[in-house]
């Protein structure tokens, strides 16, 4: 049974997904670093939700959650741990724009009714799960509130609109230490950026439509380390999210929607890079859509290449 393209592109706003991967001949050659597990740790959740637009979320310059598809989302959770690099203060940016009226076209402006509104909290996680359970039974405090954000009233018809807020992290609340993209190279002064951007997003299609499992996993090594690495307490995360890995690509995908106009997108400071399709149909998401035999559900592939520091390569660290 075929599903038509509105639903397909309204599936595809629920379907994005944040990925990671390297691209390095030597990859399949490199360790990972040792995780340093601990018994306990915080993890910072951030709950979403919007009205009548399209927008952005992103912590410390760097996306965690992206929405131009149709429909409206209420009530999502992303954690961010691995988006939270060094205590002290996290910014936090959204950057609102029109709804999509259908699968070609927006709105010409935001309007008196969009919003965008964030919660975020800590909670107390331990390495066993019986902790929380007798956390509970003697009614200490294992969650607390950080952040209540929502988006002032639109007051005129504008076609975008941009809000920062913050919020504090104390330096005992950070357990887990990775780099992210903290000592990456500046690349919007790269003159050869586009071109080796495009040279990877066409190697990870590869990857993909042949079901190369190990190469797959291997580009995605940095991504998989860091997430892991930034739940210090989990010592299944590692293992788990490498896994899930293994079996997305166990079977070959077909890429649909072909993008014909993508540009560059810099975040973090200039230090990480991306491409976007601006045509309507999957306009700000992956140029990258894909699907397997067995499932109709499209997934976007957005991944945030860096180069680090000393490197002339391109890997994605998330």
């Amino acid at each position: 049974m075929k599903i038509n393209s509105l639903l397909k592109l309204a599936l595809l706003g629920i379907c994005i997904s944040f990925q990671s991967c390297a691209q390095n001949k030597n990859d399949n050659k490199k360790e990972m670093k040792e995780i340093q597990y601990q018994k306990e740790g915080m993890k910072f959740n951030l709950e979403y939700e919007h009205s009548d637009c399209s927008y952005e979320i992103l912590v410390n310059d760097m996306p965690v959650m992206i929405h131009f598809g149709l429909g409206e989302r209420s009530g999502l959770t992303v954690d961010i741990n691995q988006y939270i690099l060094k205590p002290g203060k996290q910014n936090i940016t959204i950057r609102m724009f029109p709804s999509k009226n259908d699968e070609n076209t927006f709105s010409l402006s935001l309007t008196a009714n969009s919003f965008v509104k964030i919660t975020l909290d800590k909670v107390s996680l331990s390495s066993n799960p019986m902790d929380g359970w007798d956390a509970i039974a003697k009614g200490e405090k294992y969650q607390w509130d950080v952040l209540d954000y929502q988006t002032p009233k639109i007051e005129k018809p504008v076609a975008y609109a941009e809000y920062k807020t913050s919020f504090e992290v104390d330096p005992k609340d950070i357990t887990w230490k990775i780099t992210g993209w903290a000592d990456s190279q500046n690349l919007k002064n790269d003159p050869n950026i586009r071109k080796e951007v495009d040279a990877f997003y066409e190697d990870f299609k590869k990857t993909l439509e042949s079901g190369n499992q190990s190469k797959y996993v291997s580009m995605l090594q940095n991504s998989i380390y860091e997430e892991a690495a930034s739940t210090p307490w989990d010592k299944n995360a590692l293992p788990q999210i490498t896994k899930n890995m293994t079996d997305y690509a166990n079977e070959k995908r077909s890429f649909i929607y072909p993008c014909k106009n993508a540009e560059l997108k810099f975040f973090g400071e200039g230090k990480v890079v991306t491409l976007v399709c601006t045509d309507m149909l999957t306009f700000g998401y992956s140029p990258l859509i894909s699907k397997s035999a067995k499932s109709m559900m499209p997934k976007a592939h957005t991944f945030y290449l860096h180069k680090p520091k000393g490197s002339d390569k391109l890997e994605i660290i998330r």
